[in-house]
C-alpha cells in the first residue's frame, strides 16, 4: 500500500509542524503524527468533544506497527521530545512504562490522580496479557471510554471514577497477528486502537542531524495548544461541519462493513474520527471542528483501516522491509548528497557498475571539469522535468552549465559512460587497446631471441 501525503492528515498549526520536523526523519511522518496526538490529547484531560447529544474524552490509544528496527522509536522519540518541550511536569510525573496486570494498572492511574500517559514499547505483551486475564482487556476498554475502574481487593480496593488515560504502544505486524483472539476482537479491544504502519521514506546522511531550532519551535506550538485546551470544556462542531459529519459517518459505517477483516476494528472509527478532528482544532487555538478537521481525520482513521486489513492478512508492508531495488538506492544516494553524487558517493554503495546505473531511467549522468586542467568528476543527478539527452560517444562533447548557480569555468556534459571506462563490453564498436611498441630498443637481450 502507497504511503498517502500526510499533509491531507492534518489541519493548521499541526500540519505545520509535522512539516517542520518530517525532512529530519527517515520514517513516514504519519507515525510522527500519530505520537504528537496521542501525547497532546494525554496533556488535555478535562476536555470532551461532542458526540450527538453527549461527548466523550479526547484520549487516543495509538499503536505503532512496523518491523524490528523499523523507526517505532524513533518516530516516538521525536514525538516525545516534543511533548516534554511542551510540558516537561505531565512528561516526568504522569507517564507509566508499561502495563502489569489489570490491578497494578489501576494502581499505577490512581496514584497519578486518574490523570496518565502509557508507554508500552512491548505492546505485544499486553495483548497476551489480556488473553488470560480478562480484567486486563476489561480494564483497557474502559480506560479508552472514561469509565470507572477499580479493583476487587478486598482490603484495599482502589477505584478511579474519571480516568483519563492515553496509551502509546510498539508492536510488530508479526505480533500483532499471533496476538489477535476472536474473543478480543469481538470484545472491542482492538477497534479502540488507532494503528498506525511505521515505515521508511527516505535514507538520510549521519551527517543529517535535527536542527536545534526544530524541536522548541514544535513544543511551544504544542504548549501553546495545551493551554489553550486546557481552558476549553467542550468542542463543537461548526454549522457547517454537521453535514460533513453525517456523510463521513455514514460511508465509513459502510466501509467497515462491506470487510469481513475489518468489522473488529472500525466498529469505532467515526468515535476516532472525531476525537482527532477536536485535537486538530484544538491544536489551531479554536473550539470548533471545520469540515476541513473532519476530512483530514477520515483520512488518518481511513489509512489506519486499510492498514490493519492488509496486516491482518498477512500482506502489510510494514513486517520485513523488502530489498531495496537498484533505482532505489541510487536515487538514496543521490538525494542524501542533496541531489548531485559523484559516483565514489554512489557506486561503491549499490553494488553496480557506471553503465548499469546509467542506464536507469530518471537517472542523468554528467561529466563535470574544474578548470581547464582538473581531472572530469563523474556526477549522477536525477533528471528533471525537462528532457536531458545523452550525446554518441563518437560525438565531440557539448559543455552546457549544469547549473545556473555554477561559474563560466565549471561546466556539465552529458556524456555515455562508455568513454570513461578503460574496458567496454557494451559499447557498441569498442575501440582497439593501443599496446606499447616493442622493447627492442630499451631491452639489448631481445635481438637475441
Amino acid at each position: 500500500m502507497s504511503i498517502p501525503d500526510f499533509r491531507t492528515m492534518a489541519t493548521g498549526r499541526l500540519r505545520s509542524v509535522l512539516a517542520s520536523l518530517a525532512p529530519h526523519v527517515e520514517w513516514s511522518p504519519i507515525g510522527l503524527l500519530g505520537g504528537l496526538l496521542c501525547a497532546f490529547s494525554a496533556m488535555v484531560p478535562e476536555t470532551r468533544v461532542q458526540r450527538g447529544s453527549g461527548s466523550m474524552p479526547l484520549m487516543l490509544h495509538v499503536l505503532l506497527c512496523g518491523g524490528t528496527g523499523e523507526g517505532k522509536g524513533q518516530s516516538w522519540g521525536v514525538a516525545s521530545a516534543v511533548a516534554k518541550d511542551a510540558n516537561s511536569t505531565f512528561m516526568a510525573g504522569h507517564v507509566i512504562n508499561g502495563v502489569v496486570g489489570g490491578a497494578g494498572l489501576i494502581q499505577a492511574v490512581a496514584d497519578r490522580d486518574g490523570h496518565a500517559m502509557i508507554v508500552d514499547t512491548e505492546y505485544a505483551r499486553v495483548l497476551r496479557a489480556g488473553r488470560r486475564q480478562a480484567n486486563l482487556s476489561q480494564v483497557l476498554r474502559d480506560l479508552w471510554d472514561g469509565a470507572t475502574v477499580a479493583t476487587s481487593r478486598a482490603k484495599e480496593p482502589v477505584q478511579v471514577d474519571d480516568p483519563r488515560v492515553a496509551i502509546m504502544g510498539h508492536i510488530t505486524p508479526e505480533e500483532f497477528r499471533a496476538s489477535m483472539s476472536t474473543t478480543e476482537r469481538d470484545g472491542g479491544s482492538y477497534n479502540r486502537l488507532l494503528i498506525l504502519p511505521v515505515t521508511q521514506v527516505r535514507w538520510l546522511s549521519e551527517r543529517d542531524q535535527m536542527p536545534a531550532h526544530v524541536i522548541p519551535e514544535a513544543g511551544e506550538a504544542m504548549a501553546r495548544a495545551v493551554r489553550h485546551g486546557q481552558r476549553a470544556e467542550l468542542v463543537t462542531l461548526s454549522e457547517d461541519a454537521y453535514d460533513a459529519a453525517d456523510i463521513i459517518r455514514r460511508d465509513m459505517l459502510t466501509k467497515a462493513r462491506e470487510s469481513e477483516e475489518l468489522k473488529p476494528f472500525a466498529a469505532r472509527c467515526n468515535e476516532q474520527v472525531r476525537r482527532i478532528a477536536a485535537l486538530f482544532a484544538l491544536f489551531d487555538l479554536r473550539s470548533q471542528i471545520t469540515p476541513e478537521d473532519l476530512e483530514a481525520a477520515t483520512a488518518l482513521v481511513t489509512y489506519a483501516m486499510e492498514s490493519v486489513e492488509e496486516i491482518t492478512a498477512g500482506t502489510g508492508t510494514t513486517g520485513k522491509r523488502q530489498p531495496l531495488s537498484l533505482a532505489e538506492k541510487v536515487r538514496a544516494r543521490i538525494e542524501m548528497h542533496g541531489g548531485a553524487a559523484t559516483s565514489s558517493q554512489v557506486l561503491p554503495y549499490v553494488g553496480a557498475t557506471a553503465a548499469e546505473v546509467k542506464e536507469l531511467p530518471g537517472v542523468v549522468v554528467t561529466v563535470e571539469r574544474s578548470g581547464k586542467t582538473g581531472r572530469p568528476a563523474t556526477v549522477f543527478t536525477l533528471r528533471g522535468d525537462t528532457p536531458v539527452h545523452a550525446e554518441e560517444p563518437n560525438e565531440a562533447p557539448n559543455p552546457q552549465p549544469a547549473s545556473a548557480e555554477r561559474d563560466d569555468v565549471n561546466r556539465a556534459t552529458v556524456v555515455q559512460m562508455d568513454a570513461y571506462r578503460p574496458t567496454c563490453k557494451q559499447a557498441p564498436k569498442p575501440k582497439p587497446v593501443r599496446r606499447p611498441e616493442p622493447l627492442a630498443d630499451s631491452n639489448p637481450f631481445l635481438a637475441l631471441l
